[in-house]
């Protein structure tokens, strides 16, 4: 009898010290998981607080002046091709234009996503929705926004290239892309526009054309990054509301 007592008791000890252990390393190991995970939300919120920075930077351009400036160039170049108005009043109306619209395109951070994502933090997230909202974020919209910047900058690049008297514009004493650019000669845009290559760019009709193409795809860009805003504060507000 007190042998099995003993025995019991010795497999006892064995067992009691055996789930401590499993315990304390599991306690450790979700510890570590959530001290890691802590980091990387931090880590998370630093990068889509520098995403909003950027974004609000694209869509401050979108200043009224500056988007007037592409609608009423298209009301000229309609009216030109109408015979409503001829190249001289042509020039003097575009003397009066605002700098247009820059094609700046967004690039957003991904690499703490893609740390989470390879090494297995980002399905340790217990919240399914957070954690999909994040995979939607980074993936699909990361994507959606890779592909049209490609496309916006073919075209702005087409666009200002290849219609130079208008490059002047944007560029005229003004500041570009937080650059400061130097102060040309106060005739400069005149002489320019009175060269024969400037009437010729500027009543072709392919301009009409370029320019309908700017301009849409200008508009759809903005569409995007304002959608990307809206998920971008979404899961900002859920990231500041993890209990840390």
């Amino acid at each position: 009898m007190k042998n099995l007592v003993k025995y019991l008791s010795d497999f006892l000890m064995v067992f009691l010290a055996i789930s401590l252990g499993f315990l304390a390393d599991n306690f450790r190991e979700n510890y570590s998981i959530k001290r890691d995970l802590n980091k990387n939300f931090e880590s998370l919120i630093n990068d889509l607080k520098q995403d909003s920075i950027n974004m609000s930077i694209i869509l401050s351009r979108d200043e009224s002046k500056s988007f007037q400036s592409l609608v009423k160039l298209n009301d000229l170049l309609y009216r030109y091709h109408k015979e409503n108005i001829g190249w001289k009043k042509m020039k003097k109306e575009i003397k009066t234009l605002e700098p247009l619209p820059a094609y700046g395109t967004l690039f957003m951070d991904n690499s703490t996503f893609k740390n989470m994502q390879s090494s297995g933090l980002l399905s340790s997230i217990d919240d399914e929705d957070l954690k999909n909202d994040l995979s939607y974020y980074y993936e699909v919209m990361l994507k959606r926004l890779s592909d049209n910047n490609s496309n916006f900058d073919k075209i702005g690049i087409e666009f200002y290239n290849k219609n130079f008297p208008f490059v002047s514009l944007s560029f005229f004493g003004r500041f570009v892309f937080g650059e400061s650019i130097a102060k040309k000669p106060d005739d400069y845009l005149d002489v320019q526009l009175d060269l024969e290559t400037s009437k010729k760019i500027i009543t072709s009709e392919k301009l009409m054309f370029d320019l309908d193409a700017y301009t849409g795809e200008y508009l759809f860009y903005k569409s995007i990054i304002r959608d990307l805003m809206g998920k971008n504060q979404n899961l900002l507000h859920k990231l500041y509301l993890i209990d840390k």
